[in-house]
């Protein structure tokens, strides 16, 4: 019997160790290459091939992602169409790409909440968003290959941003209006290990994976969409505050002009009431207050003449900072007016249409989008101190017109 309940003590603890170590040492995660894409039957097409077919299906971005109804709001998906698909009338397909892969060096980086479900990859050609799930940071981390399998995916448009995700979707906003996405987050575990595949680590290198735009190249550089999505740093970029007070005094320089309706930065945003949305001075790079979250807006620029001449957010060298109030860094204040200094951001834009002209009949926004707080390069003096954003923030910021928010603003 002792020598019975001795080897029972045994195979219990070799159990166990056994788990502990199965627990301590998991199996290393597997690092794909081309030959891995080529073994499961897969051919390479470049990201701006999967861009530039969007834009031969539906001839243009502009004006097939407005989300109003399906009507504009296009999708192509990758591979063919189900039967349910092809009764609903609104997607396209290009069948071709089911035995098609795309790969990129991941551009973005969630860790510090500001990008939220959403990968940018880029492949040299051109960027693009994969829209997954939250914490990519750690499953595939800023500098790293990924593979994208394209079969049963879904290309969408929104406001002239394309993206790779699932299966186009409609919603409501907290106004009760109805909303329709050209496609929506692969969010299933499962899903995700059958279209997304980690390569190996390395690094962005400025200059060639991060394109440097100055106020000498502006102009000739960002003409197009095709940095769409890529992550540019802006050297010896300006702040501007436009319509709301630079100094205690409460002097001010005018606003920018989004068509006919005036634009003011750094604000807050509120876009869940009827248009127009509401929007208050606030000189944090965005809303986190009483437990309401709300995007941030803060306007740089190239240009010299904007404290003294009326302009657009779609004049080229006019650039918003879009920052979440889920943000780690939501609470800091921003920058002086007139401060100079660097960004380094994911280039975007806002706008149901555009033909990138410029000017009171082109809507566009160009967004900067910041994976990082350490991404804002200025001196420590440029920014505002905490008596500074009490002089200059009138009490009524504080107030928003619904606390109906939605669950990401």
């Amino acid at each position: 019997m002792k020598i019975f309940r001795i080897s029972l003590i045994a195979i219990v603890a070799l159990l166990f160790v056994g788990c502990y170590n199965d627990f301590d040492m998991p199996e290393p995660v597997k690092i794909y290459t081309n030959e891995d894409m080529e073994a499961m039957g897969l051919e390479h097409v470049s990201i701006k091939t999967v861009k530039d077919q969007f834009k031969t299906v539906f001839r243009t971005i502009s004006g097939t992602g407005s989300n109003k109804s399906w009507s504009d709001t296009k999708t192509l998906k990758f591979g063919q169409l189900s039967s349910a698909e092809e009764e609903m009338g609104t997607i396209r397909a290009w069948e071709e790409a089911e035995n098609y892969y795309i790969k990129g060096k991941v551009l973005s980086d969630d860790k510090q909440g500001n990008v939220y479900k959403s990968m940018f990859i880029y492949d040299g050609s051109a960027a693009i968003e994969i829209k997954l799930s939250n914490d990519n940071y750690l499953k595939y981390p800023q500098g790293s290959w990924v593979y994208i399998k394209l079969n049963d995916l879904y290309l969408g448009n929104y406001r002239m941003m394309l993206s790779i995700g699932e299966g186009p979707t409609d919603s409501y906003n907290a106004m009760g209006e109805h909303k329709f996405y050209a496609n929506s987050n692969i969010e299933n575990t499962t899903r995700i290990k059958e279209h997304v595949f980690r390569g190996e680590q390395d690094e962005l290198v400025e200059g060639q994976d991060i394109k440097i735009i100055t106020k000498e190249n502006y102009k000739t550089e960002l003409t197009d969409d095709r940095y769409f999505g890529c992550l540019l740093k802006f050297v010896g970029v300006k702040c501007y505050y436009a319509g709301v007070p630079y100094n205690a005094d409460g002097d001010t320089y005018p606003v920018l002009k989004n068509g006919s309706y005036d634009q003011i930065y750094p604000s807050w945003i509120d876009t869940n009431t009827r248009n127009p949305v509401v929007s208050k001075p606030w000189y944090k790079w965005s809303f986190n207050h009483e437990n309401i979250f709300l995007f941030g807006s803060v306007c740089f620029t190239y240009l010299d003449d904007i404290e003294t001449t009326t302009h657009y957010t779609s004049d080229k060298g006019i650039y918003i900072v879009r920052s979440s109030g889920y943000s780690r860094f939501a609470g800091r204040t921003v920058v002086r007016h007139g401060a100079v200094g660097d960004i380094t951001a994911i280039y975007g834009i806002y706008s149901q249409q555009s033909d990138f002209s410029g000017g009171q009949y082109d809507y566009a926004t160009y967004q900067l989008t910041l994976n990082r707080f350490e991404d804002l390069e200025f001196d420590d003096e440029d920014y505002l101190t905490a008596e500074e954003f009490e002089q200059l923030t009138p009490e009524d910021s504080y107030v928003v017109p619904s606390k109906e928010t939605s669950e990401r603003e």
